[in-house]
């Protein structure tokens, strides 16, 4: 009966997830539309109302985003190991994930990469004293906030792999070997009395251990969301609508090309 609860959480996350990403496609286009507003007009006459829609646009899909945290969290709760290999992400994605999302620190990766790609498309402007209205406008102290934000991130990313590893290592303690052992050599004796009565010992054995899982999950699903956050605390708001389109945009058409790549190479089939 548990097991069979346990699968429809799953089902349920995974249609919860299809339609979310469809919503976060949504949201992609809106924020795009939103940019090119914004570019019709010169950067530096942007008012504070023009700040205050976006700034509301942001909000909209910063709270998308929490809700696809909440609802994850939810469902590891009953159980997590799915969500460190996810069955609705293909195989590329799973290539990628770290502790069954993206790794925080690829939001700098990221916000250079796209940061790099509009100082080229912009260079002839910003020489001219121009103003690019993006993220090519990204000043001193903005790097140098984005850099120490970038530190703090891989120290904490490093310090909840290493609990990951801690929580992996467990498999092989002395609970898990002892029970291994014992049901292996009751194996060999179908005559001898059943070691495990219906799976009830090796569920005591594994439940802690999917507990840590789970936590270890909870704290790596903490991180991706504070970091997004914060990159968007440092950036202004016209900065911070082009850093989620980028995003959007990565996290939209990888998952379009794996799917795609899985169906031509029958993976999963």
């Amino acid at each position: 009966m548990a097991q069979v609860l346990t699968e429809e959480r799953t089902n349920t996350f995974h249609s919860f997830f299809e339609s979310w990403l469809v919503e976060q496609d949504h949201y992609l286009e809106e924020l795009v539309s939103a940019s090119k507003r914004r570019r019709v007009h010169h950067p530096s006459a942007a008012d504070d109302d023009d700040d205050t829609v976006l700034r509301q646009k942001i909000a909209r899909v910063i709270d998308h985003y929490e809700q696809y945290y909440r609802a994850k969290s939810t469902c590891a709760k009953t159980n997590a190991l799915p969500m460190f290999n996810p069955p609705w992400r293909s195989s590329l994605e799973d290539a990628f994930l770290w502790i069954g999302g993206w790794r925080p620190t690829m939001a700098f990766h990221l916000l250079y990469s796209k940061s790099g790609l509009q100082l080229q498309d912009k260079l002839a402007e910003l020489l001219q004293g121009l103003a690019a209205g993006d993220l090519a406008d990204l000043s001193p102290a903005q790097v140098n906030q984005i850099n120490d934000l970038q530190r703090a991130t891989v120290r904490e990313e490093k310090q909840i792999s290493e609990k990951l590893a801690k929580q992996q290592e467990k498999v092989a303690d002395t609970s898990m070997v002892e029970l291994s052992n014992a049901v292996t050599e009751a194996m060999r004796n179908p005559a001898a009395a059943a070691v495990d009565d219906g799976g009830g010992r090796v569920a005591a054995a594994l439940a802690p251990k999917e507990v840590g899982l789970a936590e270890v999950l909870q704290r790596a699903d903490d991180l991706r969301l504070k970091t997004l956050k914060k990159v968007l605390g440092v950036l202004s708001p016209i900065q911070g609508v082009h850093f989620l389109i980028a995003a959007a945009e990565l996290h939209l058409r990888l998952h379009e090309w794996g799917r795609k790549r899985d169906a031509d190479t029958g993976h999963g089939q």
